[in-house]
């Protein structure tokens, strides 16, 4: 009863907290999720991929993340679908946040990476440990941010990338932004397919058929600013793609499945903000649909649609130059069906209360509570703190604990004959030490954490006597996730020889509690490495990836793992021009230079040695 009391009181005390305020601070920024995720992240690590690192991986998102970050992707062949296992949790417990919303599927809690334009997002970042505080459901192993950035101001930019590849793949952008005083805003499309034939190494010359792609991005964005203390902002993105599920050994030739998806996502945002005073109001309208075609040659299919209504209210107070007071107040609608489910609604409301108290340059502490309203269960409440000290120069220490959750989807509660009403949501609880350097040159960041979780929802077979054959979700699992996490970064100018070196190195044990044995698809060792050399007008970098062996059934039996592989990706860049307001390049890309054959997913073969050539031109 107090919880629910102490939700109500900051309910309240955060709708009658407007005041008379003066004009001292004026806005610039548009978009300040990039910047509330560094605020609210105190003892927790954030990896930040910038223009440069996604230029460098163009090719898809799954692709940016394998070589620049420790989560470990699984991939049904390349372009095919694409999901994330974060600190060794499953694909459902890894959250996509876009410009502060969190956006994974409705129907099955996750999302499909290749699914995802990477090169028409501004900032994206990368944050290990719990997160359902801000960002709900699935933030259990990590959270990835893809976030739209506006800027006021006087200037025009205009931006044409094209890349041509191996096996008829091209990926194309045009991005256009301009702004005023008054007004910012940003245009961009992006267009790529690729027939993706390639030959299967280790083979008397098959190849990856069925495995075409192609898609097509818009993303727009635009700011209105009313006054010096107030702006009105709208950010849009619409993505439809056409996927080929190609075959696997002995016979990729029977392939014949094809998949559809479009999404399309929209935010309309009001804030204010004067003096210790900052109100927000974001009304979001999502939209996800697919379709799968099991023959594509006939026109059946089977589908799924859902549509989400959100209005989320963020007040925050600066009651101290070092102490800060933030709520957010979070309403929501969905409505989703498929071929298989009725249309289903399920409404919930949330309230969120972070304090952050900055220790002059000593210590930075965030503490945070939320509670959940579901129309369909009941949600735990949760909490977190982090910090981070400063004890010496140049050096911190990393404290971070939480709890966290992950809701029942649509298919687990509602698929017919299978589906389970009695499923209550995950729930887990972690913690995690991190120690680390950092300098304007040199970074180092080694962290151990521990998560429990518990009330996993498990798809088991069996059940029913009378249909041992049946898969349905069930409480059961209890997994205990714990590993180390370390990541190094270099930036050295020696008279104009940039060198910049980056290093993700995770080590993870994830095991079921009831058998002791190792959870399916989480390599124990997981490295990608980047290094990078500039001098002038050229630049050369290489990426690397090794990805240690994974069991892909529960009883961990040897005959059924995927091996161990090291994957190395090499360019170069040349700038034909290079002036203030325009520059030029040209580049090639090697991918699988060593030309290594490899799976990520059993019987299905990764792409043999590729390039790309591409051009960039700013202006």
């Amino acid at each position: 009863m107090i919880k629910y009391f102490l939700t109500i009181f900051i309910f309240i005390i955060s709708s009658k907290t407007f005041a008379q305020l003066d004009s001292i601070q004026q806005l610039k920024l548009v978009n300040l999720n990039s910047v509330k995720l560094y605020q609210h992240s105190k003892g927790y690590k954030v990896i930040s991929l910038n223009d440069s690192i996604i230029l460098k991986n163009t090719e898809s998102f799954t692709s940016l993340l394998r070589f620049n970050s420790p989560i470990y992707i699984k991939e049904y062949g390349s372009g095919g679908t694409s999901s994330a296992s974060f600190r060794g949790t499953s694909a459902s417990n890894t959250a996509v946040v876009w410009n502060g919303i969190n956006i994974n599927s409705i129907n099955n809690g996750q999302i499909g990476f290749n699914a995802l334009s990477v090169n028409l997002i501004d900032n994206i970042n990368v944050r290990s440990g719990g997160g359902s505080i801000e960002f709900g459901s699935g933030a259990i192993g990590g959270t990835v941010h893809l976030n739209d950035q506006l800027h006021f101001g006087n200037y025009l930019k205009n931006q044409l990338v094209s890349t041509v590849g191996s096996f008829d793949t091209y990926n194309n952008l045009y991005k256009f932004s301009f702004g005023s005083e008054k007004i910012a805003a940003k245009f961009g499309v992006s267009y790529n397919k690729s027939d993706n034939d390639y030959k299967w190494l280790g083979t008397d010359n098959l190849k990856n058929e069925n495995g075409a792609y192609d898609n097509l991005s818009f993303s727009l964005g635009f700011a209105y600013k009313l006054n010096n203390f107030s702006k009105l902002s709208i950010f849009s993105t619409k993505y439809k793609g056409n996927r080929e599920f190609s075959g696997t050994l002995p016979n990729p030739s029977a392939a014949k499945e094809k998949y559809k998806d479009l999404n399309f996502r929209n935010l309309l945002e009001y804030s204010y903000h004067k003096n210790e005073f900052t109100h927000a109001v974001k009304f979001a309208y999502l939209t996800q649909e697919y379709r799968y075609f099991a023959d594509k040659k006939y026109d059946d299919y089977s589908f799924g649609k859902s549509k989400r209504y959100l209005l989320k209210y963020d007040f925050n107070y600066k009651i101290s130059p070092n102490s800060i007071v933030e709520t957010f107040s979070e309403l929501e609608s969905v409505f989703g069906k498929t071929d298989q489910i009725e249309e289903k609604n399920r409404k919930q409301f949330s309230q969120s209360l972070i304090y952050t108290q900055q220790i002059e340059n000593i210590a930075s502490i965030n503490a945070k509570i939320r509670k959940d309203y579901n129309s369909d269960y009941k949600i735990p409440f949760v909490y977190a703190l982090g910090a981070e000290l400063k004890p010496l120069r140049n050096t911190f220490i990393r404290l971070n604990g939480s709890k966290n959750y992950r809701v029942p989807t649509y298919n687990d509660l509602y698929w017919p004959a299978l589906g389970n009403l009695d499923l209550i949501p995950e729930s887990s609880l972690q913690g995690e030490f991190g120690l680390g350097y950092k300098t304007d040159e040199f970074k180092l960041d080694l962290g151990v954490y521990y998560i429990n979780s518990k009330d996993k929802i498990v798809w088991t077979p069996g059940v029913d006597p009378e249909k041992p054959n049946d898969w349905t979700p069930i409480n059961v699992a209890e997994a205990v996730n714990k590993g180390i996490e370390f990541t190094a970064a270099v930036n050295k100018n020696i008279n104009k020889h940039l060198f910049n070196f980056t290093l993700n190195y995770s080590y993870t044990i994830a095991k079921d509690k009831s058998t002791n044995n190792y959870l399916t698809y989480v390599p124990k060792h997981l490295t990608n490495g980047n290094f990078s050399y500039t001098y002038k007008r050229v630049s050369a970098f290489y990426q690397h990836l090794f990805n240690g062996k994974v069991y892909t059934t529960t009883d961990n039996l040897n005959n059924y793992t995927v091996p161990y592989y090291n994957v190395g990706n090499i360019g170069v860049d040349y700038k034909l021009i290079q002036k203030e307001n325009k520059d030029l390049s040209f580049g090639v890309k090697v991918n699988n230079v060593f030309n290594k054959e490899y799976q990520v997913l059993p019987s299905r073969p990764m792409p043999n040695r590729n390039f790309n050539i591409n051009i960039n031109y700013k202006f």
